[in-house]
């Protein structure tokens, strides 16, 4: 599906040139300016975008609020517009059909690491998030089955149970009136939950709290080279939170709980037996520095966005009455019964709500790099171009989504919203690196949704509004303060 022509033209600035379905303000400007990001190749002449600073572009403002601000010059610019920065030349694609051109390209055009793979994978080893190409569909091959129903029907009893036990804690705060923050609760909540699905273990709360800050500082790293957030330290000065400090003791927890399952085999199913029993279709397995590498990765992957987005889904829910008692009665069908696999098929408003929340949550921009001189919309876009998708700003577009920054998780359900491509909601990515894990993803929130919903109301301060933090996942600026109360103390 594509927008009717002339549709959202009155909403930006200038004429507007009109490609299939997409809309480009003829608003340009003149661009002589080499980059270092484009290896000395210019950006067409005929981009629109906003203009900036010499030197610095418009960093402060996208830095101030990469969400807003990329919306704004999205309805000023239209579906293409270029966003000066230092040492990128950033243009970002507004339009599914656009985002389906980059994000769905299979023939070597649009990388996630681009020249970075092969020193990545020399240094750390290789895992999926940093591959490309053939070595990265066998990979892809490999993993996928570990992520479906079948093996997560197997886990899934295993994260329930924690899940249970870490939310019964919450017991100390209900009734009490004191202000919690839920975001950092709901952290302590999946961290460990997945971790034992991961390695069939306990750890201690202290490990789990340096597990905690360590994989943030990784997440921060990443966020920081697209300019979402200032790095780390890159210098192990003690006292500091520093990267190579991070790493170091993540590393060394997967080697010793890799280690301890090498002296001490067990009969638990869990993610770490999966991926040692994964096959290529040559029939080898993962090395020894590929599968460590593979396991920080599903566990950056797996456990910060879970919380990220949960956390935005439970802080529209606590401003929204209306979905929030609509989930009560859903999960009330449930009865006093821990839910199971079984149950997630009664959960529909549950997921809606969840799908919903990461609409809202959206990120400022999922990047790919050009690998060779492509066009987009008639736009000549040379190698070493930074493509962005601005996803927040995608799902609050009105051409896909009325009244869009209203929470309405009837958007997922009910059959007479407009229809929308795709393309218009990627919160887990879109094509060959759509997120591996998304299907382990909706199980975690379902499950977390009924048991905290089974059990607790809880409310934010009078007036109190989500903001968007600047962060890998776009967590809670501030976090998600709340009350606590217990909805039926006999509940189980």
């Amino acid at each position: 599906m594509t927008s009717a022509p002339g549709d959202s033209g009155d909403k930006r600035r200038g004429e507007v040139l009109q490609f299939p379905g997409v809309h480009v303000s003829s608003a340009a400007r003149p661009r002589t300016k080499r980059n270092l990001s484009t290896l000395g190749r210019s950006l067409d002449p005929a981009l629109p975008g906003p203009t900036g600073l010499p030197g610095l572009g418009v960093l402060r403002e996208f830095r101030r609020d990469p969400f807003e601000s990329v919306r704004g010059w999205a309805r000023e610019y239209g579906d293409v517009f270029h966003v000066p920065l230092p040492l990128w030349n950033l243009v970002m694609v507004n339009h599914p059909d656009l985002v389906n051109q980059v994000m769905n390209d299979r023939d070597g055009h649009f990388s996630m690491v681009g020249p970075l793979e092969k020193p990545l994978a020399s240094t750390i080893g290789s895992m999926l998030p940093i591959m490309e190409g053939e070595r990265f569909r066998k990979r892809r091959r490999m993993l996928t089955p570990m992520f479906g129903r079948k093996h997560l029907a197997r886990i899934a009893d295993t994260i329930v149970d924690e899940f249970t036990c870490r939310i019964e804690r919450w017991d100390h705060y209900a009734d009490t009136g004191q202000v919690v923050d839920l975001q950092h609760e709901i952290a302590q909540v999946t961290l460990p939950a997945f971790l034992r699905a991961m390695y069939s273990t306990h750890l201690s709360d202290a490990e789990l709290a340096q597990i905690d800050v360590d994989m943030r500082l990784l997440m921060r790293t990443v966020a920081a080279g697209v300019l979402l957030a200032n790095p780390p330290s890159p210098l192990p000065i003690p006292g500091t939170e520093n990267l190579p400090m991070a790493v170091y003791r993540l590393v060394r927890l997967v080697n010793r709980l890799v280690a301890e399952r090498s002296s001490t085999p067990t009969d638990d199913v869990d993610l770490l037996g999966l991926l040692q029993a994964s096959r290529y279709d040559d029939g080898t397995g993962l090395n020894s520095r590929d599968l460590r590498v593979e396991l920080i990765g599903l566990m950056g992957g797996g456990y910060e966005t879970v919380v990220a987005s949960l956390s935005h889904t439970l802080a529209h829910l606590c401003t929204n009455p209306e979905p929030a008692q609509r989930l009560y009665a859903e999960v009330d069908a449930l009865g006093n019964a821990v839910p199971t696999l079984d149950d997630l098929s009664r959960l529909t408003w549950a997921k809606a709500c969840f799908d919903e929340g990461q609409r809202l949550q959206g990120h400022p921009m999922n990047p790919r790099l050009a690998m060779r001189d492509s066009e987009i919309a008639g736009f000549h876009i040379p190698r070493g171009t930074l493509v962005g998708v601005p996803v927040y700003t995608l799902q609050r577009d009105e051409r896909w989504w009325v009244d869009p920054d209203r929470y309405d998780p009837t958007r997922f359900t009910d059959p007479s919203h407009p229809p929308r491509p795709n393309s218009a909601f990627i919160p887990f990515g879109a094509g060959p690196h759509h997120c591996i894990g998304s299907g382990m993803a909706y199980m975690n929130a379902q499950f977390l949704l009924a048991l905290i919903f089974q059990r607790y109301r809880l409310n934010t301060p009078a007036d109190w509004k989500p903001k968007h933090a600047s962060t890998f996942s776009i967590t809670l600026e501030g976090g998600l303060p709340v009350t606590i109360r217990r909805i039926d103390k006999g509940r189980k």
